[in-house]
């Protein structure tokens, strides 16, 4: 007898399947199901390689599936786990997430590469909306859609002409040059995304324009990041997205190891105020306010807070500064909301 899945919600698409919360009514659970039309699978000798390759990469920091199969009109099925709380690309909507958040999510997602490396596994599609939300906040890696076996044929698999091209290395544009080093760079890539946000991306035409920028190592911009994200955490994303391959991390493991070594020890938030920015946070009875204005004269202020509440907040007066310029003024910001993240004031 054909499978029985109660589709319920559209939960997303891809580039060769719908994704479904569904009820499977043999078992009364609730899943996630991919259906793939059997034209659209990119290798038709084999209607299953993504089920395959996703069971496995199992792995706690991976999506685990349950069951693969074809349904009563022929459609392929591959019935996942259900994980409510979405995608990483539905938590930030854009925007940017925390950088304790970003840290550990990224650090859950290099585990889960890792494992699907040492099983031969190239992911190739490594992105915020690829990224899903365990039940404990985790990060697990998913959709396999476009997964190859490390030096595997693209033409031979069907997958050649698919990609997400923001995240494209540049050794894959110039020559189709997948490898470990390329989903390196695609983590680069997600990790500047989630401590920056979205706008931190330059708006490019088309992906020629895009193309170009990526190989002369100018997409995304590694000189732009939000000034309270730390030189560590910048050198970590900057290496994993070098433009020569060679000079990345050689492993997801070794990247993780680098990004376990940075200090967090505040997350910042940022609000843009008529005359200036303002960044806030607060942990354990300690809240923290950093005030950056342009007074009289263009002259730009610095000015630290400190109270047991937002409520009760004084000024911390040897880091206050006035009267400086708006380079002197961002200098002495950017100092100061780092060395707070890294735990060397307080």
């Amino acid at each position: 007898m054909a499978v029985q899945f109660e589709l319920q919600k559209k939960l997303g698409s891809g580039h060769f399947g719908e994704v479904w919360l569904a009820a499977d009514t043999g078992l009364n659970v609730v899943r996630a199901v991919k259906l793939i039309l059997p034209d659209k699978v990119p290798n038709p000798d084999n209607l299953f390689c993504e089920a395959q390759i996703l069971k496995a990469a199992e792995h706690p920091n991976v999506v685990c599936v349950e069951e693969t199969g074809t349904m009563g009109d022929g459609r392929i099925y591959l019935a996942m786990e259900y994980l409510p709380k979405g995608s990483l690309d539905d938590e930030a909507k854009g925007a940017y997430v925390e950088l304790s958040r970003a840290k550990a999510l990224m650090i859950d997602v290099l585990r889960g590469l890792e494992h699907a490396h040492l099983q031969g596994i190239l992911h190739r599609d490594i992105k915020p909306a690829n990224i899903l939300i365990g039940e404990s906040s985790e990060g697990k890696l998913s959709d396999f859609g476009l997964a190859v076996p490390i030096g595997g044929d693209l033409d031979a698999l069907g997958v050649k002409q698919y990609a997400y091209i923001l995240h494209l290395a540049p050794e894959v544009w110039e020559k189709d040059d997948y490898s470990i080093r390329s989903d390196i760079y695609a983590c680069g890539v997600t990790l500047y995304r989630l401590v920056n946000g979205d706008s931190y991306l330059p708006i490019l035409s088309s992906p020629s324009e895009i193309s170009a920028q990526i190989i002369k190592g100018k997409f995304p911009d590694r000189t732009q990041y939000r000034e309270f994200v730390p030189r560590p955490l910048r050198m970590i994303i900057n290496k994993a997205m070098h433009v020569e391959p060679s000079k990345r991390y050689t492993s997801a493991q070794e990247m993780r190891h680098a990004l376990e070594q940075v200090v967090v020890e505040k997350n910042w938030q940022e609000k843009i105020l008529p005359n200036g920015i303002q960044w806030t946070c607060g942990w354990s009875r300690k809240c923290y306010e950093v005030k950056r204005t342009c007074g009289r004269d263009n002259k730009w202020n610095v000015i630290v807070q400190k109270g047991r509440s937002k409520h009760s907040l004084r000024r911390m007066n040897a880091l206050c500064e006035e009267g400086l310029s708006k380079q002197g003024a961002e200098q002495v910001t950017r100092r100061i909301l780092q060395n707070f993240v890294l735990g060397r004031l307080d």
